[in-house]
């Protein structure tokens, strides 16, 4: 029996463990991610992000987070969220006073934020997700914006 080359072996064992290294990083990583333009809000508003399962009957387990304008995370999920088919969740972001010097009273008045959330259930593709994202004001309930979410 002939024995084949050594170096030819390696090839193989590197593309090997490159392989399962991908498949490991796969599970790992989130399948979808959705984001949403940013939006404005002054201090009377709130955004509530709205989200249903509408095409996994065994449920989706999702992550949401609320970002700043420079991309700062400002509030996110505890834990894992689980929708069940069919049921509506809504998660809101109430702005708090921005602790900004008084030399920049504008800065205060509006705060740019912006939604993302991940689905990490594998498989699940986005259309599965219905999503949107308001903003409305905490004195009367009048929505000032709605819009849906986009897959990246």
């Amino acid at each position: 029996m002939k024995n084949g080359n050594p170096l030819t072996k390696l090839k193989l064992l590197a593309v090997l463990l490159t392989l399962g290294l991908a498949v490991a990083q796969a599970d790992i990583l989130p399948g979808v991610s959705i984001g949403f333009a940013p939006v404005g809000l002054t201090m009377d508003q709130t955004a509530r992000l709205n989200l249903v399962n509408i095409g996994v009957p065994n449920g989706i387990l999702i992550t949401w987070r609320f970002m700043d304008a420079s991309g700062a995370v400002i509030t996110k999920a505890q834990e894992q969220l689980f929708l069940p088919f069919g049921k509506i969740v809504s998660v809101d972001f109430k702005r708090h006073l921005d602790p900004l010097p008084k030399t920049d009273p504008a800065a205060q008045l509006r705060a740019e934020v912006r939604a993302q959330i991940e689905i990490l259930t594998p498989g699940v593709p986005s259309e599965s997700l219905r999503r949107s994202l308001e903003v409305f004001s905490n004195d009367t309930g009048a929505t000032t914006v709605c819009m849906g979410g986009a897959a990246l």
